[in-house]
C-alpha cells in the first residue's frame, strides 16, 4: 500500500468496498448516524443465490430501528420450520433422529428479547436492505465498480475504482472493507488470516422441487442426509426453493464436475432411491466453495478497517457468519460517528479490534465444534456397526448445535470502550446454550419491557447516543452541559421510565443511588452499583469522557 496525496476534502466519509449483508448495514448504519458514503461493489447486483439463512435475535435486535425487521420477518420461514434438526439416512428413508433447537429467546415463559430467531436467505435480505438505503440519500452505491488499489496517509483513504465508464479515484475519510472471504482489501494490507483455511469442500446448489411429502409433516431448520452422500437440505422459502449442500471428496471429484446435471443426480438420490423418474427436480445454480475457519491477524490498518467475511471466515455450522458480520458493522459505525462528529478521539477506533477479533474468534471456534459434532453423527451412522440407541445417544450429545442462546444473546466484550466494575460475568451451566441476562459492562444490556416514548423495550432506547440511565436517587437533575451532550441522553428511573417494584434497577444491577451508561450499540459500557451519599451521576459523566477518549 502507498501512500495517499492531500488534494482537499474527501469525496466522502467512509468508502465501503462490497454489498453484501456487512456492507449494506454499514451504509445503512452510516446513514441513520448522519455521515455520507459511497459503496462500491463489483458485482451488478444482488447475488440471487441464498447462501446464509439464520438472522439470529440478537441481529434481529439490531435491525428493529432501521425499518427492515418487518419485512424480514415477512419474507421469513413460518415458525415451526426453526423448531428442530432432522438427522435421517435420506429424505425418504429411515430417520435417525431429531434435534430440538432453543433459539428462540423465550426461556420457562420468560422473554429475553422483543425480536425473534428468523430463516431468511440472504439474497432477500440484500434485497430488503438495498430498497431501505434508496431512501437514505447520504448513500452512493455503485454497481459494477472494482476496487483495484488503495492507498492512505495520516489524514485519507485513496481508492482506485475500476468502473463500466473507466477508472477513477475515490478519497475518504476511512475504508470499510466488507469484501469478503477473498478481499483485495486484505490483501492490499497484506493482512494474513489465522485458523484452518480448509477443513471441508463444499458444493451449494439451488434448486426447486416439492419436497413436502418428507417435510411438511416435521418442518425443520436442517435435513442431514448420510445415504448415498453427506448433504444438508435446507429449506429456503414458501415456494419450494430449496439449497442442498452436497459434501464432496476432493480426491475423488473436483469442483468442476459438478455440473447441474450431477448435481441433480445427488440430489435425487439423497431424496431417495425409489424417486420417481418423472419427479420435477430443476437446479437453478451450483457454487463449489471450502469451509474454512480463519480470523484476520488484524482488523485495523491505519485508516483501513476489515468487517465480515474480509476479517473472519466461519463454518457456516451455527448460522454465526452472517450475523457476526452485521454486528461488526455495529460495533464500527457509532464509532465512525464519534470521531466525525467532534465527540470522541480516533482511539475509540482502536477498540473496534479489541472487542470484534475475540467475538470472532469465539464464533469461529464454536462453529467448528459444530461441524465436527456432525461429522461424528455421521461417521457414526455410516459406520454400518452402530445400534439405533447408539446413533441416537449421539445426535443427542450434539444437543449444543441448535441451542446457542447464550452464545446468540450472551456475547460480551472484556476489553475496549468499557470500564469494568468489578463484578463477576453469571455463572450458566453451558454459555453457549444458556443465557443469563446481566449489566455487568461490556455486555448486551438486558431486555426489559416498558411503555415509554415508542419503546416497547429497553433496548429501543439504545440507538445512535449512549444512555444513562439513573436511579431516583443517582445525584440530582443532570446538569445543562450534559443533557446538551450530542452522544448523550439521561432517563430517570421511576421519573421517565416506570420502575414499579424496581425491576428496572434489579435488572441492571443498581440500587436507587445507582447508574449505568449504555453505549449506541446496546452494551454497557459503565455501571455503578451506588451507595448513599455518592453522586453516581458525576462518575457517569466523567466515565464518559474517559470512554470517548477525547
Amino acid at each position: 500500500m502507498t501512500a495517499a496525496a492531500d488534494t482537499g476534502a474527501p469525496d466522502t466519509t467512509v468508502l465501503v468496498v462490497g454489498a453484501g449483508p456487512a456492507g449494506l448495514s454499514m451504509a445503512i448504519l452510516l446513514a441513520r448516524f448522519g455521515l455520507d458514503a459511497i459503496v462500491v461493489e463489483r458485482r451488478g447486483g444482488v447475488n440471487p443465490h441464498p447462501r446464509a439463512r439464520s438472522v439470529n435475535v440478537r441481529t434481529a435486535e439490531l435491525m428493529r430501528p432501521w425499518g427492515v425487521l418487518d419485512e424480514i420477518e415477512a419474507a421469513s420461514l413460518p415458525l415451526p420450520w426453526t423448531e428442530q434438526f432432522v438427522y435421517c439416512e435420506t429424505l425418504a428413508g429411515t430417520e435417525i433422529g431429531r434435534v430440538t433447537t432453543g433459539v428462540q429467546p423465550v426461556v420457562d415463559g420468560v422473554e429475553l428479547s422483543p425480536a425473534p430467531w428468523l430463516l431468511t436467505s440472504q439474497d432477500r435480505i440484500e434485497e430488503i436492505l438495498l430498497r431501505r438505503l434508496g431512501d437514505m440519500p447520504q448513500v452512493q452505491i455503485r454497481w459494477g465498480a472494482e476496487l483495484v488499489e488503495v492507498a492512505q496517509d495520516r489524514e485519507r483513504v485513496t481508492a482506485e475504482v475500476r468502473g463500466p465508464s473507466g477508472t477513477q479515484q475515490l478519497t475518504a475519510r476511512w475504508l470499510v472493507g466488507a469484501d469478503g472471504a477473498g478481499s483485495k482489501v486484505r490483501r492490499s494490507l497484506d493482512i494474513e488470516m489465522d485458523g484452518i483455511a480448509s477443513f471441508g469442500t463444499m458444493i451449494n446448489c439451488q434448486f426447486y422441487a416439492d419436497l413436502g411429502p418428507w417435510t411438511d409433516h416435521r418442518p425443520a431448520a436442517l435435513y442431514w442426509t448420510t445415504n448415498p452422500a453427506r448433504n444438508v437440505f435446507q429449506k429456503i422459502d414458501t415456494d419450494d426453493r430449496w439449497l442442498c449442500q452436497l459434501n464432496y471428496d476432493p480426491s475423488m471429484h473436483r469442483p468442476e464436475d459438478f455440473s447441474t446435471e450431477v448435481a441433480t443426480e445427488w440430489i435425487r438420490r439423497s431424496i431417495g432411491p425409489d424417486l420417481p423418474a418423472d419427479f420435477d427436480l430443476r437446479v437453478t445454480d451450483v457454487i463449489p466453495w471450502v469451509m474454512s475457519s480463519t480470523v484476520a491477524e488484524r482488523f485495523r490498518d491505519g485508516r483501513v478497517f476489515l468487517i465480515g467475511d474480509a476479517a473472519h471466515q466461519l463454518p457456516p455450522t451455527g448460522g454465526f457468519g452472517m450475523n457476526t458480520a452485521i454486528q461488526d458493522a455495529h460495533n464500527l459505525a457509532w464509532k465512525f460517528a464519534a470521531v466525525a462528529g467532534g465527540d470522541a478521539g480516533e482511539g475509540l477506533l482502536d477498540t473496534y479490534e479489541a472487542e470484534r477479533a475475540p467475538i470472532a474468534q469465539y464464533n469461529a471456534d464454536r462453529s467448528r465444534d459444530n461441524s465436527r459434532s456432525v461429522g461424528r453423527i455421521r461417521r457414526l451412522i455410516e459406520s454400518g456397526t452402530a445400534t439405533v440407541e447408539q446413533k441416537r445417544e449421539a445426535i443427542g450429545a450434539s444437543a449444543r448445535y441448535g441451542n446457542w442462546l447464550g452464545m446468540d444473546l450472551g456475547l460480551h466484550y472484556d476489553e475496549g470502550c468499557l470500564i469494568p466494575d468489578g463484578s463477576d460475568p453469571p455463572q450458566v451451566d453451558d454459555p453457549v446454550s444458556d443465557y443469563a441476562p446481566t449489566a455487568r459492562p461490556g455486555h448486551r444490556a438486558p431486555h426489559v419491557p416498558i411503555r415509554f416514548d415508542g419503546a416497547t423495550s429497553t433496548l429501543d432506547l439504545y440507538d445512535t447516543q449512549f444512555v444513562m440511565l439513573c436511579g431516583a436517587e443517582a445525584g440530582g437533575a443532570a446538569d445543562d452541559a450534559s443533557v446538551a451532550h450530542p452522544m448523550l441522553r439521561v432517563l430517570w428511573l421511576g421519573a421517565d421510565l416506570a420502575d414499579p417494584g424496581g425491576r428496572l434497577a434489579e435488572a441492571h444491577g443498581i440500587s436507587a443511588h445507582g447508574a449505568v451508561l449504555v453505549r449506541p450499540d446496546g452494551h454497557v459500557a459503565w455501571r455503578d452499583a451506588g451507595s448513599a451519599g455518592t453522586s453516581s451521576m458525576a462518575n457517569a459523566l466523567a466515565a464518559l469522557d474517559a470512554l470517548l477518549m477525547r
